[in-house]
């Protein structure tokens, strides 16, 4: 029997996702969510957490949406806020190089978001983030820092697709044409920026590979990751983990797009929760 973790992110983010996100922690619909410590119901959050101690809390780290709570010079200084101390979205994944005065102020951000949960009696079982900019393979050391520095054991992995699916998305559109590309420009330019894709994406595969062997290495992981939706309405998904002992299923209830939406349906009608070919567990239980 495959054991599945089902988390909900941004828990706190705003009032109408986290009632959302209260409402499937009370049927049972889920085992797990995490929580933006600068969001704007963390209030709430705390009251919820603490009447409801069963699934597990962890840390929705962000550094790309609402206010940084330490607003230093440095995370100024490398466009990550503005100066009204609020994160620039993107910004993170912008840039190339992060020298050691950068990672010591995202040091010094992640801390301060831990620190947060932590004062208002949340105990943290484990650490995602906002947008997961805590797969970028250049902060490895950042993230572990923080983790050991806190004691937290377990992390969220990266995606894991497959190279074909990564090329047939980002290389060509749902009409085989190649994306992002003049279809006037000369087929030799066109050949070479295809190439170049293909070169950039396989990179990232590769990186991806990398990133989740380093955290397989250091911390619990689960076998997996994936979106909620992907994993019970796409055969090939769900092949790709038959074998697997635990993966992690993540959903976003409360947000308006109609993807989400229909996704927050499906998790609140507990199909894989009440299957017999699934266990639900928490990060806690991993």
């Amino acid at each position: 029997m495959m054991r599945v973790i089902i988390n909900a992110d941004d828990f706190g983010i705003n009032e109408i996702v986290t009632r959302e996100i209260e409402k499937l922690i009370k049927t049972g619909a889920i085992s797990s969510t995490t929580i933006m410590a600068n969001g704007k119901s963390l209030q709430l959050v705390e009251k919820i957490v603490h009447d409801h101690p069963e699934i597990s809390y962890g840390a929705h780290l962000c550094m790309d949406e609402f206010d940084s709570l330490t607003a230093s010079d440095t995370l100024y200084k490398f466009g990550l806020i503005d100066k009204g101390g609020k994160f620039i979205r993107g910004a993170i994944f912008e840039i190339k190089d992060y020298p050691d005065e950068l990672k010591n102020a995202i040091i010094d951000e992640l801390s301060a978001q831990i620190e947060k949960l932590l004062s208002l009696g949340i105990p943290i079982s484990h650490i995602d983030s906002h947008h997961h900019f805590h797969t970028i393979y250049k902060l490895k050391d950042v993230i572990s820092y923080v983790m050991d520095k806190y004691e937290i054991e377990k992390v969220r992995l990266c995606y894991n697709i497959s190279t074909f699916e990564i090329l047939k998305n980002k290389i060509f559109n749902k009409k085989g044409n190649y994306s992002n590309i003049e279809t006037s420009s000369i087929v030799k330019k066109m050949n070479v920026n295809v190439m170049s894709k293909i070169k950039t994406l396989l990179k990232s595969k590769y990186l991806i590979y990398l990133m989740n062997k380093y955290y397989n290495n250091r911390y619990k992981v689960t076998n997996g990751f994936e979106s909620y939706s992907s994993f019970l309405n796409i055969d090939r998904v769900r092949k790709r983990y038959k074998d697997k002992d635990c993966i992690e299923l993540m959903c976003h209830p409360g947000h308006s797009g109609k993807q989400y939406q229909k996704e927050a349906i499906e998790v609140s009608e507990m199909l894989l929760v009440n299957s017999t070919n699934y266990q639900l567990i928490s990060y806690n239980e991993l």
